[in-house]
């Protein structure tokens, strides 16, 4: 497509939202952060490359190669940020962190309640003209999330464990170290997570569980849970 054709004032659509795409998948290559403009903050700018999969809102294409997300960079679970940051560490290591996800296959998806996709998130807002319709100020809003990462995504299942990292952490409980292997490398769910494998085989998994305090090794090398609970770190 030469740039005559790819810019143009004719066939503009409506939509409520900027975004074109609402999902796609992409090699992660990275982010950058700049000083935000109009607010004392940080921008995070992800990066992603060779995007496939990609579905557009109606009457939008997207031909790009690379797409960037770009977002206010915050510790809140209830931010664009920390959506998009809570729904990816569901699905990396205990001891992994967006850094480690570099060169990795993301699948995301665009939150925005339209053809099954998942419904616009609550944000805090503090502007004005959001606090009639929304008095506690939790504004739904538009946003990115992960929903796979090579290829493996987060599992809902009846017990209630969302991820595989969390599923093979509860199986730990009761086990010794050999037998955690070897049940581990047998496990539909673990097998299916390339990434959690890696951590189990180089022990990186349970160390980390450890060094974090959720899981102790008894005297007979049986690991059990620990008596303070885990509280995850904001992203």
């Amino acid at each position: 497509m030469t740039d005559n054709d790819l810019v143009s004032v004719r066939g503009l659509v409506e939509s409520e939202y900027e975004e074109v795409l609402r999902e796609f998948t992409g090699t992660f290559v990275g982010y950058e952060t700049s000083p935000a403009t109009g607010y004392a903050g940080t921008r995070v700018s992800l990066n992603f490359k060779d995007i496939d999969n990609v579905v557009c809102a109606a009457g939008s294409v997207y031909n790009f190669p690379t797409k960037v997300i770009n977002l206010g960079l915050s510790n809140k679970k209830k931010s664009k940020f920390g959506y998009l940051g809570d729904s990816l560490a569901a699905l990396l290591a205990p001891d992994e962190d967006i850094k480690d996800a570099e060169g990795r296959t993301m699948k995301l998806v665009y939150c925005d309640g339209q053809d099954g996709r998942p419904a616009p998130k609550p944000i805090w807002m503090g502007n004005i003209s959001y606090r009639a319709e929304f008095p506690d100020k939790m504004v739904p809003t538009v946003l990115w999330i992960v929903v796979e990462v090579d290829g493996a995504g987060a599992v809902e299942a009846e017990d209630g464990v969302a991820s595989a990292a969390e599923w093979a952490e509860q199986n730990l409980i009761g086990k010794t170290k050999a037998e955690f292997n070897k049940w581990a490398f047998a496990d539909a769910r673990v097998r299916k997570d390339t990434a959690l494998q890696r951590s189990i085989s180089d022990k990186s998994f349970v160390t980390s569980l450890i060094q974090l305090g959720r899981v102790v090794e008894d005297g007979d090398g049986i690991f059990q849970q620990a008596e303070i609970p885990f509280q995850r770190t904001p992203i």
